[in-house]
């Protein structure tokens, strides 16, 4: 997850393929694993292919009569979200509607989930204040991610609300990336509110926050939304410079015309 959020695809996804490669890996952690390679997938515009990858996650994470245990949860939740944001990006707005209600339904079976502080994952020994954040903090902000951006993209008067719920879920997360994309999802409802100011403001903070922490991925999408709020202004590192850094480092972006199913990895 390091690797992908510095935008390092490729070298992401060959620790990724180690996981699923593997035959002595835990069924949630394979399904994690699918999950998110998924997410790098459809980060670089692919959501379509990226189905193919968020649904051996659900298939994986629902087989069989698994233990409801917080990182089964965790695995089905991440499966059930990613493949909303699939839809998303497609246009299916009535699919990922139904699957964020049912990813919220898996979620709010959180009080019927046991924790054994003896357990081991990996052969380590768990940190059970990360596995919270891990297994819990962190998939409710997903879900509130993309219950904000589909508002967004279908028009929906409430997507403020949404995104001032996922500012809320990120406001003590342990992770600097959830937190700067909960700010760039709540940037996108200044501009979809008229705000322009504000939100290229915004943008143009996180894409700062962004630079000096080598969150690269954040950074170029920040830099994007500064640029369509205003468009002629000179950038030090423009968005289609920090793409092309992110093509080098194995991001297959979906070109904008063309296609709609191309090769997952050109």
């Amino acid at each position: 997850m390091d690797l992908g959020a510095r935008g390092r695809a490729a070298a992401a996804r060959a620790v990724l393929d180690e996981v699923i490669g593997d035959p002595g890996a835990d069924a949630a952690v394979c399904s994690l694993a699918f999950a998110t390679r998924a997410s790098l997938t459809r980060q670089a515009g692919r959501h379509a292919v990226a189905r193919a990858d968020d649904g051996r996650a659900a298939r994986i994470a629902f087989a069989g009569e698994q233990a409801a245990s917080v990182w089964t949860r965790a695995a089905r939740v991440d499966a059930l979200v990613g493949l909303a944001a699939d839809s998303l990006g497609i246009g299916d707005f009535g699919a990922s509607s139904r699957l964020l209600e049912r990813a919220g339904v898996e979620i709010g079976a959180g009080g019927d989930v046991t924790v054994d502080a003896g357990a081991e994952v990996g052969g380590g020994e768990v940190d059970w204040g990360e596995v919270g954040w891990v297994c819990d903090g962190r998939p409710r902000l997903r879900i509130a991610w993309v219950r904000a951006e589909l508002a967004l993209y279908s028009g929906d008067p409430r997507a403020a609300e949404f995104a001032a719920r996922a500012v809320e879920l990120a406001a003590d997360a342990p992770s600097l990336r959830h937190r700067v994309k909960t700010d760039l999802i709540a940037a996108a409802s200044h501009a979809a509110a008229g705000e322009s100011a504000v939100a290229a403001d915004s943008a143009e903070r996180i894409a700062a926050t962004c630079r000096g922490e080598g969150l690269l991925p954040l950074e170029w999408a920040a830099q994007t939304m500064v640029e369509g709020l205003r468009p002629g202004v000179t950038a030090s590192r423009p968005a289609a410079g920090l793409q092309a850094v992110l093509v080098t480092r194995g991001m297959a972006f979906a070109p904008l015309a063309g296609p709609s199913d191309p090769p997952r990895y050109p």
